[in-house]
């Protein structure tokens, strides 16, 4: 009996390609983008900033190294913090860089302690993204700088294949009108839209596009077979690898989802309506 009701992890190598031809586009100008981050927020030596969802400590590392302001990196992942602190360690320097593992949607700190909050991709991921999004305006100053860094759609996607994408990326893009709904409830205004869809900041060249499909091993397509019978059964483990290898295809041509940077302002007074 295929076991329906259990929950079965993504074919890894799966992971990995969707991850590339998703996510790639924008990671391979990272620190553009988070020199842009900096800008809009003035980042330096006397501010502080909160990096949520930070991973690693990639955007961390960077800003507190080119800009001097103190950063705070958050992550629910204790695994990637402990590689951050790690990291953060052979640095030379008594830099002033934190972190702490904790929920997106309940961070550990007082309210309006951060002149520029920034809310990674990992925020898609948040048990309540809304939640997640109030408490990164939460923690910012009045009249500070909130950023969002986020994946959004920007096609038509049948329902099933936005359910795949999903669950291989570890992430819930959103409509671009609902990351700025999203500030708005939170009390954040004067909202800007930079659209890094191709990996470059608007009015650059982006970068070449690779158009070639990643491809599947032998070893790649029994996985997919053996994780889609144990999902679904025969009847579903029977179109498996094409239905994979459609949903690359899509991705890798058809820009499926965007990536924006959307900045604003928290306003210092309550809502009223």
């Amino acid at each position: 009996m295929p076991m329906s009701h259990s929950r079965v992890s993504p074919v890894p190598a799966v992971l990995r390609l969707v991850q590339t031809a998703v996510l790639g586009r924008w990671r391979a100008t990272g620190e553009d983008l988070y020199r842009e981050a900096a800008r809009l927020g003035e980042a330096g030596p006397g501010r502080d900033v909160i990096v949520a969802g930070c991973g690693a400590g990639t955007a961390t590392e960077w800003l507190v190294l080119r800009t001097g302001a103190s950063v705070t990196g958050v992550d629910p992942d204790p695994d990637s913090i402990e590689r951050a602190e790690d990291y953060a360690r052979k640095l030379a320097g008594n830099l002033p860089l934190h972190y702490a593992s904790a929920p997106l949607d309940d961070l550990p700190y007082e309210t309006g302690v951060f002149d520029l909050a920034i809310g990674e991709p990992a925020l898609s991921a948040a048990g309540d993204a809304a939640v997640a999004v109030a408490e990164l305006a939460r923690v910012t100053r009045p009249m500070g700088t909130v950023v969002l860094l986020q994946p959004t759609w920007t096609s038509e996607l049948a329902a099933d294949a936005r359910d795949m994408l999903v669950e291989r990326l570890g992430l819930r893009p959103r409509l671009l009108v609902e990351w700025k709904q999203l500030l708005r409830d939170a009390g954040v205004v004067e909202l800007q839209v930079q659209d890094w869809t191709d990996g470059a900041q608007p009015g650059r060249p982006a970068p070449p596009a690779d158009a070639a499909v990643p491809g599947l091993s032998w070893q790649d397509k029994a996985q997919i077979v053996g994780r889609a019978w144990r999902w679904s059964g025969w009847r579903a483990a029977r179109g498996a690898v094409a239905r994979e290898k459609k949903l690359l295809e899509e991705l890798s041509h058809e820009r499926a989802i965007g990536f924006q940077l959307i900045r604003g302002v928290k306003w210092p007074h309550e809502r009223t309506s």
